[in-house]
């Protein structure tokens, strides 16, 4: 799985309803200041080498896409699941050349989606263990680095877009 954004919490500790509301605020705190960019701004990089809005916002679909599938996958059975080649998937995509209205719906509306469905998560299911690119982990924990990966991206890119606001 590579890097991980949480330690991860007990999933007897954890509530599915609380954990898509983590994740729906995150949505909703960041679509307010993202919807403000221009899409001449969210196609400019921080610097040469490093994606665009687009593309951070890209690969955070990507991600939901991928996540998506597991966390269904894990509810039903125990799985070995691949991880993915994400630069790969945010090259062959194009996201710097899509209009950046369409960029941030699909993100949204994916995250909407997971937003829906990890609310309706069984709490028992969250100790389901699975494997995600050779990395043994817990539903439970899958979702909440999920989440700290977005706001991860979010942070930097808030930083980055408008420096100084929190």
């Amino acid at each position: 799985m590579g890097v991980t954004y949480t330690q991860g919490t007990d999933p007897e500790l954890l509530n599915p309803v609380e954990l898509s509301q983590h994740l729906s605020a995150t949505l909703r705190n960041s679509v307010a200041w993202l919807a403000t960019l221009s899409n001449a701004d969210a196609s400019v990089s921080e610097r040469e080498g490093k994606w665009c809005a687009k593309e951070i916002l890209g690969h955070l679909t990507d991600s939901a896409v991928n996540n998506l599938g597991r966390i269904v996958r894990m509810q039903i059975a125990f799985e070995e699941m691949p991880g993915y080649a994400q630069d790969s998937w945010v090259q062959l995509q194009d996201y710097r050349e899509r209009e950046w209205a369409e960029v941030l719906a699909l993100w949204f509306a994916l995250n909407e989606h997971l937003v829906w469905t990890i609310g309706h998560i069984n709490p028992h299911n969250l100790s389901n263990p699975g494997v995600v690119a050779g990395t043994p982990l817990t539903l439970g924990f899958l979702i909440e680095d999920y989440i700290a990966h977005m706001e991860h991206h979010l942070t930097a890119l808030k930083a980055w877009i408008h420096p100084g606001e929190n």
